[in-house]
């Protein structure tokens, strides 16, 4: 069902230019984007103003007058979606933000969005809820103070345009970093700039020994606390700089950084740069947006083609730049025993860089404790076991002993998931092998099948669970090994000497033991049925095959 229209849509230019007062629905939602949040009915408007941005919760109505609520949890095909934007007009909100449904927009939801004061908004899917009300809250903590003339005319984003602009405005040149120190824009410099301005612009970034000096010197520590221009004096290097932290609220989006361009800067330098960081506030959100968003819709469009069923394989493949039927393979990657997980954090960080630079399109998804890498594009030759090597070669150097399971190729991105599947099954193998680095389904498919067979009689043969949870139970109170010598025994085919080896005991140990879990569980390893399903059950625990 769909809602009247709420009139035209806020200008993202006209929302980062609205000059004076509280900020404003409309420059709330100008800045943060359309494309992330889609106002679907604002009954009043969108010029209402904001104080706020937070989550919705019935009981707490006094927090709400005023703000953008967001309602994780519920969207806008949900019955109890109506309920909510009826609460948040009760407690006085300016707009409550929905997940959009998959069947669009319930009537009844409809119904109370002509009857109420409180605007409807949607969210983009590939946006997570704690992204986006950081963004709301950036957006609005940006006071709506007026642009200096200087600026009236950069388009919201053109950083280019507004370093070229502050440069008037303060009188010297501009660089416009990122918080790690990157350079995102820079006004034209004259031939007599000094050395560092020169590197820093060639190699788009400050230099590294020129971040530890600042670092060291305690000058980055006060410029990200204090909220006010920091001053570097000259010294027998460089000349002096002017530096502020651009800021939305709490959050910090980057700095200005002000150099003597063939003269001194002038005296009134410093009060310039202050207000050229108001300026740069929406500019610096909206490129923060730009340069998230495609990276989080595809996040969003590998997750949905692994878990949602069905996928919408057309958008995906939008997203992705791919053919919805292109051939693709699932490779998963996961570290073979427990490692710290700041370890694995830089591995898997690593192995996605790897990922990207794939030679056709790739892309990793983490899951937890895995790293699951979607290849397009793979049929005979195109690499898939040489990215899977490489995974492994990346993993290894980071400290961690790999284990990459490669799935099986499919013919669409529709069936992404099953191999995906197919590659957890591989991983299953290799971590219950301890190996090998790298495998696909048809390098260990005599052991995927007895992994098959093993869970699919494990539910129709009590007998073989219960003997072997009462060796389990059994070695957890008295620390017998009796579970690992009874394994071994059958995977060396009763062979005594060889079991004996491999435990470590005496032959007359291993008898003693093996006869004791006999007694134990009631079971005779003589006969050929007992030794199957026990052999069965010890799999299902992961004690077969040995480690």
């Amino acid at each position: 069902m769909q809602l009247s229209p709420p009139g035209p849509p806020p200008s993202p230019d006209a929302a980062a230019a609205h000059g004076g007062g509280s900020p404003t629905l409309g420059q709330a939602v100008g800045v943060v984007g359309q494309d992330v949040v889609e106002v679907l009915r604002a009954p009043c408007g969108t010029d209402v103003p904001v104080s706020g941005a937070g989550v919705f919760d019935e009981g707490e109505t006094l927090q709400a007058r005023g703000r953008i609520l967001i309602a994780p949890g519920v969207d806008t095909s949900a019955p109890g979606a109506a309920g909510v934007l009826r609460a948040a007009d009760r407690a006085g909100a300016a707009a409550v933000v929905l997940r959009r449904g998959a069947q669009g927009i319930a009537p009844s939801l409809a119904e109370a969005a002509d009857e109420v004061s409180t605007a409807l908004l949607a969210r983009a899917p590939w946006i997570e809820w704690g992204e986006l009300i950081g963004l709301l809250r950036a957006a609005i903590a940006r006071t709506g103070t007026a642009p200096a003339e200087a600026s009236a005319d950069v388009a919201l984003g053109d950083l280019p345009g507004l370093a070229l602009a502050l440069a008037a405005l303060v009188g010297g040149a501009i660089t416009v970093e990122d918080p790690e120190s990157n350079v995102l824009a820079y006004s034209p410099t004259a031939d007599t700039a000094d050395p560092l301005r020169r590197l820093t612009i060639l190699g788009r970034r400050v230099p590294s020994w020129r971040v530890t000096e600042l670092a060291e010197s305690g000058f980055l520590t006060t410029l990200w606390a204090s909220g006010d221009v920091v001053h570097r004096p000259a010294d027998a290097r460089f000349p002096e700089r002017l530096a502020v932290a651009v800021r939305a609220g709490d959050e910090i989006l980057g700095s200005l950084w002000a150099a003597a361009d063939g003269e001194p800067l002038p005296s009134g330098a410093r009060d310039a740069l202050r207000q050229a960081a108001v300026i740069a506030v929406p500019h610096l959100l909206h490129h923060r947006l730009r340069s998230r968003s495609a990276a989080s819709r595809r996040r969003y469009a590998v997750r949905a083609l692994f878990e949602e069923r069905p996928p919408d394989v057309a958008a995906a493949a939008a997203v992705l730049g791919v053919e919805a039927g292109q051939a693709c393979t699932v490779l998963t990657a996961a570290a073979a025993v427990a490692i710290a997980p700041d370890v694995l954090d830089r591995a898997f960080h690593l192995a996605s860089l790897r990922v990207a630079a794939h030679h056709t399109p790739a892309f990793a998804h983490r899951d937890g404790d895995r790293l699951d890498v979607l290849v397009a594009g793979t049929g005979a030759g195109d690499g898939v076991d040489r990215l899977a090597r490489d995974l492994a070669g990346v993993l290894r150097g980071a400290g961690v002993r790999p284990l990459v399971a490669v799935g099986p190729a499919v013919g669409g991105l529709g069936d992404a998931a099953a191999s995906r599947a197919g590659a957890a099954q591989v991983l299953r193998v290799l971590r219950e092998r301890g190996g090998p680095e790298t495998a696909g389904a048809e390098d260990v498919r005599f052991a995927m099948d007895a992994l098959r067979v093993t869970d699919a009689v494990a539910e129709h043969v009590p007998s073989a669970a219960d003997a072997v949870a009462a060796l389990l139970e059994h070695d957890e109170r008295h620390g017998t090994d009796l579970p690992r010598t009874v394994a071994a025994h059958l995977v060396f085919f009763g062979d005594a000497a060889a079991t004996a080896r491999y435990v470590g005991v005496h032959t007359n140990t291993l008898r003693y033991r093996l006869r004791r879990a006999g007694e134990l569980c009631g079971i005779d390893l003589t006969d050929p049925d007992v030794r199957l399903l026990v052999e069965l059950g010890l799999r299902r625990a992961g004690l077969i095959p040995l480690p």
